[in-house]
């Protein structure tokens, strides 16, 4: 059985955003994701959290290959863990010129808490295009478009269930900052 992988670095930042005694870190918004999901439309906010030098839209190098990683929250959603929409791309490259190599989306309108939505392991591909982007250091950022089907998961550990389907649209528009 393989483990859904895709969204739970960036959903683990979540946890980064509420701070022990539940007293909330001070936080910003440095961008947005806009999506239909299944029929419902959805805005998100990607953050950052300033006194720790950390974001929910992030790119990371590792050798040749660069990871984005694109977490947007729900601004009305009674908690921050809600209604979280993860968008992850891998580039094969370091500059704006890299080619896309794989992206995946997944939504999680219960935090942690099943049910959640992948497109990893659903057998469905996802399109992205991207309009911009800058992967340098002080002005690091990305604009583009993604559509994905994402299928029901009832656990970390459970089967996919790949009638249980939502189609995922949108556009995203963020600044990056470097992974830590």
């Amino acid at each position: 059985m393989k483990l859904p992988l895709a969204g739970l670095g960036a959903l683990g930042f979540a946890l980064c955003l509420i701070a022990p005694a539940s007293t909330p870190l001070a936080r910003s918004a440095i961008g947005e994701v806009v999506a239909v999901i299944d029929g419902t439309s959805y805005r998100g906010e990607t953050l950052t959290v300033p006194s720790e030098g950390t974001s929910t839209a992030e790119v990371m190098s590792i050798g040749p290959v660069t990871i984005i990683s694109i977490q947007a929250h729900d601004p009305e959603a009674d908690s921050i863990m809600q209604n979280v929409l993860s968008i992850e791309l891998t580039l094969m490259g370091n500059d704006s010129s890299a080619p896309l190599t794989g992206a995946e989306v997944s939504w999680w309108p219960e935090g942690m808490d099943p049910p959640f939505y992948l497109s990893e392991g659903s057998g469905h591909s996802v399109e992205v295009v991207i309009d911009e982007l800058s992967l340098e250091d002080s002005d690091a950022a990305i604009k583009g478009s993604f559509s994905g089907l994402t299928c029901r998961q009832d656990g970390m550990f459970e089967e996919m269930d790949t009638n249980d389907c939502l189609s995922i649209e949108g556009t995203f528009d963020t600044t990056l900052l470097e992974a830590k």
